[in-house]
């Protein structure tokens, strides 16, 4: 018995690979067309987009990869609903769409958001082959919020686009949760799970 309890827990061990809270930090983000920071990077559009007033026109190509356009203004602010930190404003106007590439793979994102004039952003979440996951819109952004999307399924990136607000919208506070996924048990594990099994096999012949 205690052999097949060994066994479960190693193997357990082997396949669970549990998500995790990634918080993507600003703190030494600088403005600029591309900004690369812990957790994630930012640039107005992916590979294959291309700006379009405030929308967005083409598709990622793949792999999903940013694309070096437009500039995007960091600046320090404190939006009253959450942490006092970096924010970034997509060029010109505040109002130019916001893509990020995240590092690894999630199925739920939440960020800072708003300005005081109300409106609305589409955001579209991408797979990391550039294929579209899901489309969300989001209305009634005056004053500031916090704001989360999952339930749709895995994604790598996303983009968010049509910003109607008037004054233009501020972006902060970024994290994101990694989408649990089953790993491969690596050749020891396997040959270790043979072993336990072939024992659990001869202690019952025995018995």
């Amino acid at each position: 018995m205690n052999t097949y309890k060994i066994l479960v827990s190693v193997f357990s061990a082997a396949l669970a690979c549990q998500a995790a809270t990634i918080n993507v930090d600003l703190s030494s983000a600088a403005t600029g067309t591309v900004i690369t920071a812990p957790g994630g990077s930012f640039a107005e559009t992916f590979a294959g987009q291309t700006v379009n007033g405030t929308g967005i026109t083409g598709s990622p190509t793949d792999p999903l990869t940013l694309a070096a356009s437009g500039s995007l203004l960091v600046a320090f602010f404190n939006p009253g609903v959450s942490a006092a930190s970096n924010s970034i404003l997509p060029q010109p106007g505040n109002a130019a769409p916001l893509s990020l590439l995240l590092d690894s793979e999630a199925d739920s994102v939440t960020w800072t958001m708003g300005s005081g004039n109300g409106g609305a952003v589409t955001i579209d979440f991408f797979g990391g082959n550039g294929s579209l996951v899901n489309t969300q819109t989001q209305s009634g952004l005056s004053g500031y919020a916090i704001f989360t999307y999952s339930g749709f399924g895995a994604f790598r990136g996303l983009t968010i686009r049509d910003n109607s607000d008037g004054g233009g919208l501020r972006f902060m506070n970024f994290s994101y949760e990694t989408a649990a996924a089953a790993a491969v048990p690596e050749p020891g594990t396997l040959a270790l799970l043979g072993a336990g099994l072939a024992g659990i096999c001869l202690l019952r012949r025995k018995r």
